[in-house]
């Protein structure tokens, strides 16, 4: 008799995380490369502090980007790694979009010296990423959530299968 491996059906909330993630990665290719420009042909005129923040948050964001559409592709074949790497990219994109708004709360009140062009730029640049950051706390503590469920595990291969 031939080894058949019996393939378990995707639960639901993986689907609904896969289209959630290919979202979301649209969102964050957009946004990064937009932040790049915006930061190189823009703020960089004006304000070298701002273009720099643009520069490096826009080239994290794309490549988070790229991730994301990796393990979403992963997810809707049900691969162990894209389990992984989906809750890799998950916790790192939920500490540091908290840590963007704690730096940006830090950060503000140097920045608040009338009359100084740069500063405007730069506090208006760090408050608009700190408000952009409320979308991927969302986003990823959904998917940290709905990856951590026992038959989302199981799916994966990453715990045991539940009982019938």
């Amino acid at each position: 008799m031939d080894d058949v491996q019996v393939r378990a059906r995707r639960p639901a909330t993986v689907t609904i995380l896969a289209i959630l993630s290919i979202i979301v990665a649209v969102l964050s290719l957009i946004l990064g490369v937009a932040g790049v420009v915006l930061g190189v042909f823009i703020v960089g005129d004006y304000s070298s502090l701002g273009a720099t923040i643009l520069l490096v948050l826009g080239t994290v964001v794309f490549v988070f980007g790229i991730l994301e559409i990796i393990y979403s592709i992963g997810f809707m074949e049900g691969k162990g790694w894209s389990w992984t790497l989906g809750v890799v990219v998950a916790v790192v994109s939920l500490v540091s979009s908290i840590g963007v708004i704690g730096l940006t709360a830090i950060i503000a009140p140097e920045l608040t010296m009338p009359n100084v062009l740069a500063n405007v730029i730069t506090l208006d640049v760090l408050v608009i990423i700190s408000l952009m950051a409320i979308i991927p706390i969302v986003t990823s503590s959904v998917t940290i959530f709905g990856l951590t469920r026992r038959n989302v595990k199981a799916f994966f291969g990453k715990g045991p299968r539940p009982q019938a």
